[in-house]
């Protein structure tokens, strides 16, 4: 082995999307609405990376642990979770996520750490700091909703094959041709098809409720906006093959036709 090749290994900052999904109380109806997905479309999580949020349902650890038995259960790959203690890390759970990190067994939370000190004079600045801050939240948040309308669509010039997946974030996404049965479109924003949609399309995934899918003809195996999903048994008979635009309305996904 060369000194070169022995000596340099070389690093790259790389960002992956994942799917996150929130459970619901209680969890065996959740189970049961999860099932019922599967069934319609059993590759809907196949190859796909999930951290599960379960900050809202105050369960116990042995529950997690049996939340999780249940979903390796029906392969869906659990990479991380969220919204438990970090004590709580051990081999039956997947790693803990907590500040953007994630958490072994065998790791004291930095909770356990000792926390810095400030003088009073620093206490008074980041009192300030922190009030000045508050004063401009407003001015703040209008400011970042116009960066994120803002953002370039991603435009998609050829047709997603068959087990595919694009994923977009932050806006927008636009394909020319057609997305193939099981293939994934997941946008920040709308999604608009300038052809079939036979696969999987997902607007608003990251909690837009304003995001909206158009596309020419409508075959789709699942369209979801803003989280809430219909699958194609639930997609009404005159509304397949056609143009259509979908939207969200008091958390209901509706279809209306376009021609």
């Amino acid at each position: 082995m060369t000194e070169s090749s022995s000596s340099h290994i070389r690093f790259r900052g790389r960002s992956f999307p994942v799917l996150a999904i929130e459970p619901d109380a209680p969890i065996d109806g959740w189970i049961e609405k999860l099932d019922a997905c599967l069934e319609r479309t059993p590759a809907f999580f196949a190859r796909k990376a999930i951290v599960v949020d379960v900050s809202k349902l105050g369960l116990e650890r042995d529950e997690v642990v049996g939340l999780m038995g249940r979903l390796s259960e029906r392969q869906v790959r659990v990479m991380g979770l969220t919204g438990v203690e970090p004590s709580w890390a051990c081999d039956e759970l997947p790693p803990i996520l907590l500040s953007g990190r994630a958490y072994a067994a065998d790791e004291e939370p930095s909770a356990a750490a000792p926390q810095p000190t400030l003088t009073p004079q620093e206490q008074t600045t980041f009192a300030e700091i922190g009030a000045a801050l508050r004063a401009e939240k407003p001015a703040l948040a209008e400011s970042v909703e116009s960066e994120r309308r803002h953002v370039a669509p991603l435009v998609v010039e050829k047709p997603v094959r068959s087990g595919q997946s694009i994923f977009h974030p932050g806006g927008d996404v636009i394909v020319v041709g057609s997305v193939a049965s099981g293939a994934d479109v997941v946008a920040g924003g709308s999604i608009h098809v300038y052809g079939a949609v036979r696969g999987r399309v997902m607007a608003g995934s990251y909690g837009e409720t304003r995001a909206r899918i158009f596309c020419r003809k409508l075959e789709a195996e699942l369209v979801a906006v803003g989280g809430f999903y219909m699958t194609a048994d639930e997609i009404r008979a005159d509304l397949r093959g056609r143009a259509v635009h979908a939207f969200l309305q008091d958390e209901t996904i509706k279809i209306v036709r376009l021609d």
